[in-house]
C-alpha cells in the first residue's frame, strides 16, 4: 500500500487540479507491443473477464457527474471544479481505451455491460454529488490494488505498462475526490457511511475476480487490509482538508 497522506497534491485547490489533470492529459501512454510474445490460454481466461469489466467501468460520458458537478460549483463558488472534473472524466476515458487497445491486440470484445458495473452506476445516481464521489472514490481505491494484482499475473510487457499507468493517475485520483469530499463530509456519520460502502464492496469484487488477485499475490487478508487502508487514509485527508 502506498502512503498518500503526505502527498504535495493534498494542498491542491481546483485551480491547481486543472492544471495537473491538462499537463496529465499531454503525457498520454503511446502502448508498446512489440515485445508482447503472446499469452497462453490459461492467463487469457485469467485476466480477460476482469479486464473487461473494469474497461467498461472506466469509460462515460460523465452526464449525470457533470450535472451534479455543476450544481456544487455554483453552490460553492467553485467554478473551477467543473473543469476539473471534466479533466478526470477524460483521463478516466483514456484508462478505457487503453484496456480496449490491449483487448483488441488479442481479439477479445468489449461488454456492453457487466453487472457490478451496472450496480456501481445505478448506486452513483441514488443521491447528489457527495453519493457520485463516495462510489467513485471506492471504486478507484479498488482498482489500485486490483491494477497491481493484475500486473503481476502475466508477463506481457504491454499489460504492465498500462497497470503502472494506471497506478499512477489513480493516486491522484483518490486525493481531488477526497479534497471535494472534504467540502461535504461534516462528521463520523459520512465517514462511517464509505467504511460500510467499502466493506460492501469488497466482498462481490473478491468474489467475481479473486484469481487474479491471488495469482497477483493478494490473499483476502492483504486485499481487505490494503483496501481499508486507502479508504483509511482518505477518511483523513477529508478532515485534514477540512481542518
Amino acid at each position: 500500500m502506498i502512503n498518500i497522506t503526505h502527498s504535495k497534491m493534498n494542498r491542491f485547490n481546483y485551480k491547481l487540479w486543472n492544471k495537473y489533470f491538462m499537463a496529465n492529459d499531454r503525457k498520454r501512454l503511446q502502448i508498446d507491443f512489440s515485445k508482447e510474445t503472446g499469452l497462453t490460454e490459461t492467463e487469457k481466461k485469467l485476466i480477460f473477464p476482469s479486464i473487461q469489466a473494469f474497461q467498461k467501468g472506466e469509460g462515460s460520458d460523465g452526464a449525470f457527474l457533470m450535472y451534479v458537478v455543476e450544481e456544487f460549483a455554483f453552490k460553492y463558488q467553485k467554478k473551477e471544479y467543473i473543469e476539473a472534473m471534466r479533466q478526470f472524466v477524460k483521463e478516466e476515458n483514456w484508462h478505457s481505451a487503453y484496456l480496449k487497445k490491449y483487448m483488441d491486440y488479442y481479439g477479445v470484445k468489449s461488454k456492453d455491460r457487466t453487472f457490478l458495473d451496472e450496480c456501481f452506476r445505478r448506486l452513483r445516481k441514488l443521491g447528489g454529488l457527495k453519493c457520485e464521489i463516495t462510489v467513485l472514490v471506492t471504486a478507484e481505491m479498488i482498482a489500485l490494488t486490483y491494477y497491481d494484482a493484475l500486473s503481476r499475473c502475466t508477463d506481457s510487457p504491454a499489460l504492465k505498462e498500462i497497470c503502472a499507468q494506471m497506478l499512477h493517475d489513480e493516486l491522484p485520483h483518490i486525493m481531488f475526490q477526497s479534497y471535494t469530499l472534504s467540502h461535504m463530509e461534516k462528521g463520523w456519520f459520512d465517514r462511517t457511511l464509505r467504511v460500510f460502502f467499502m466493506a460492501a464492496t469488497l466482498l462481490p469484487v473478491w468474489i467475481a475476480y479473486h484469481e487474479v488477485y491471488l495469482h497477483g499475490g493478494y490473499n483476502l487478508s492483504r486485499y481487505i487490509r490494503e483496501n481499508m487502508g486507502y479508504l483509511k487514509q482518505s477518511i483523513f485527508m477529508t478532515k485534514k482538508y477540512d481542518s
